[in-house]
């Protein structure tokens, strides 16, 4: 059979071919492992960047102004709230190279919404991801076959981090600054009684979390990069 002429899958294709529910997919796209997309059919967008004047002051720096056409990526918290709430009003998409893009308010004539059925996977992302999870290789004997090096499991647990993370947004909502999200993640990982990263090493791990929140219109304070 010839393969497909299609580069995109949709959320129902990816549930079916991972075997997965929405939710879990969800949880994987707030974590920033697997960026999900929607169409754009047309509207007019301020494009630009980022540049980080430290403390976590992020500012946007606009390059141009142009009606866009095509399919956009989703920050991870829009493709979060996306698939938990089957609709939402996009305002902002990811650009290349980190960049943003901004759906201007004043220059479209209506909110631009998404609804959980038009969401995209690009294949080339889905290979992507799954080459990068892909189980360890085993020998015959069952045993698992080295890649690479001895390698060292992992000294904390990450997995049970981004499922607090996702867990403490959703009951208890954005927590009013960067500081108070690494605070409650550090208590997580002081309550569960498993080792405990430092807060340097917890604030690299949500920081990239974060300025998604910020940029999707979560209200923050204390932060650059918000409207």
């Amino acid at each position: 059979m010839a393969p497909s002429p299609v580069t995109y899958l949709t959320l129902a294709d990816l549930c079916e071919r991972w075997h997965v529910k929405p939710a879990q997919i969800a949880a994987v796209a707030l974590e920033g492992k697997l960026r999900l997309s929607v169409p754009v059919p047309g509207v007019f967008a301020e494009i630009g960047y980022y540049e980080d004047f430290g403390e976590d002051n992020w500012q946007r720096i606009p390059s141009e102004r142009r009606r866009i056409m095509g399919v956009f990526g989703l920050y991870p918290s829009d493709a979060w709230e996306l698939i938990k709430n089957q609709t939402k009003i996009i305002t902002d998409l990811a650009g290349e190279n980190d960049g943003y893009i901004d759906l201007e308010p004043e220059a479209r004539q209506s909110d631009f919404s998404a609804a959980v059925d038009d969401i995209l996977i690009r294949r080339d992302e889905v290979e992507r991801f799954e080459a990068e999870s892909a189980p360890t290789a085993r020998d015959a004997s069952g045993l698992p076959v080295a890649r690479g090096g001895p390698g060292a499991p992992a000294k904390y647990d990450w997995d049970g981090f981004w499922v607090e993370a996702c867990r403490h947004i959703h009951d208890e909502g954005v927590p009013s600054t960067q500081a108070a999200m690494v605070r409650a993640l550090l208590d997580w990982f002081d309550k569960s009684g498993a080792a405990t990263p430092d807060q340097s090493t917890v604030k690299k791990k949500v920081s990239r979390l974060w300025k998604a929140l910020q940029v999707s219109g979560a209200e923050v304070s204390g932060g650059g990069g918000a409207r």
